[in-house]
């Protein structure tokens, strides 16, 4: 991602670039203490991304806003000042985030991350390829061919579960009775051959008046139903096909293994929660979790903490139970001489391993543990 940074203070300006110089998808581009001779330079580099001090002489950093969108309207603005009265404003102003000095560590990481999705959300929505974009990562939502993302407004929630197990068994003759048992189990079969018809008939004229007519169909076949696509994209599976297609991890190519592991943003339909799909879910988890395994483990042996970090934290967040993360955690915390987020790591496992699983940390990291707080803290991190 391509920077320019603008704050009337050098030193500002100097540490921040540093900062910044710890992502390795993040370049500096260009930095300037004045905002009127920036504002050229963004028109004619379209950078990604401008970290903007809002207290300057002259054009101050909410004033040059409008006029950078101006010349580069797709560039991120990222506002970095001393005072929290201007937030508001900011965010009205569509800010991607609003930094305040002095500038911590995992604060800019949050912000570097914030910044990643908006870059490849744009992206995104000049697809190379055409036709919709099906999203089942998380809530159930649509991107059409021009980017904006639609909601497919659901009567029932029989109707929309019917619609996704349709969908993901595309192509195949599902039976009227395993779909009966699957949604009306509890109904006589006359009745739930009228809610399974009804639904159906919903599914169609969702579809209809939402996105349009040509996406998919759903056709009686053979005492079952079958829901065959056209110029549907499903997230999933562009997602792992990509995966598959990655080079190995290097410093080349970690970028691009970033921006996949981002990419999956919830797991297969997270917030439905269906119990048909649990299968899937645990598999394509599964595939982030080593992908994401294997990412975490380069950024730490090449020394990008600051990456591990958010690698790992990532995957506490999907996988609160997986052990490894804190682990992990704890020793990049420990490399940074971070004694209070080694601590807190620590407390956080032992308190969500009692609370959700009734469990003790393994012997392993008990042991590790125990190392760190001894008096040679600078071995057990390695």
């Amino acid at each position: 991602m391509k920077v320019m940074l603008v704050d009337d203070e050098r030193l500002a300006l100097v540490r921040l670039e540093k900062m910044l110089g710890e992502f390795h998808d993040c370049k500096v581009i260009g930095s300037f203490s004045n905002a009127d001779l920036a504002i050229n330079h963004i028109g004619e580099s379209q950078p990604d991304a401008v970290f903007l001090d809002i207290h300057m002489p002259g054009l101050n950093g909410l004033r040059a806003t409008e006029r950078i969108r101006s010349v580069s309207p797709d560039t991120k603005i990222i506002y970095v000042t001393a005072y929290d009265e201007y937030a508001i404003e900011a965010f009205e102003l569509d800010a991607t985030d609003y930094l305040m000095k002095p500038l911590r560590r995992e604060r800019l990481f949050r912000t570097i991350q914030r910044l990643r999705e908006r870059v490849i959300e744009h992206k995104l929505e000049s697809p190379k390829e055409e036709g919709l974009l099906y999203h089942c990562l998380g809530a159930m939502q649509i991107r059409k061919p021009n980017g904006e993302l639609e909601f497919l407004k659901w009567r029932t929630t029989k109707a929309k579960e019917l619609f996704a197990y349709l969908l993901y068994h595309r192509g195949k003759v599902i039976s009227k009775n395993a779909l009966l048992e699957l949604l009306w189990p509890e109904l006589e079969e006359r009745k739930g051959l009228a809610n399974l018809q009804t639904s159906i008939n919903r599914i169609r004229s969702v579809w209809k008046n939402t996105i349009g007519e040509g996406y998919i169909s759903i056709r009686y076949s053979q005492y079952g139903y079958v829901l065959e696509s056209k110029q549907l994209r499903i997230d999933t599976e562009e997602w792992e096909q990509e995966l598959r297609r990655l080079n190995p991890v290097s410093i080349e190519h970690a970028p691009e293994h970033q921006r996949l592991l981002d990419m999956y943003r919830d797991n297969f339909y997270e917030e439905d929660n269906y119990v048909w799909a649990e299968s899937e879910r645990q598999r394509l988890k599964a595939l982030w979790l080593q992908h994401a395994q294997q990412l975490g483990q380069f950024y730490c042996s090449h020394d990008m903490n600051i990456e591990a970090l958010g690698v790992y934290h990532q995957i506490q967040k999907k996988d609160p139970l997986y052990e490894d993360s804190y682990l992990a955690l704890m020793k990049i915390y420990a490399r940074l001489n971070d004694a209070d987020s080694v601590k807190k790591q620590y407390e956080f496992m032992v308190r969500i391993l009692n609370q959700e699983a009734e469990a003790d940390p393994s012997p392993g990291i008990l042991e590790w543990y125990a190392r760190w707080k001894g008096a040679d803290r600078s071995v057990v991190h390695h």
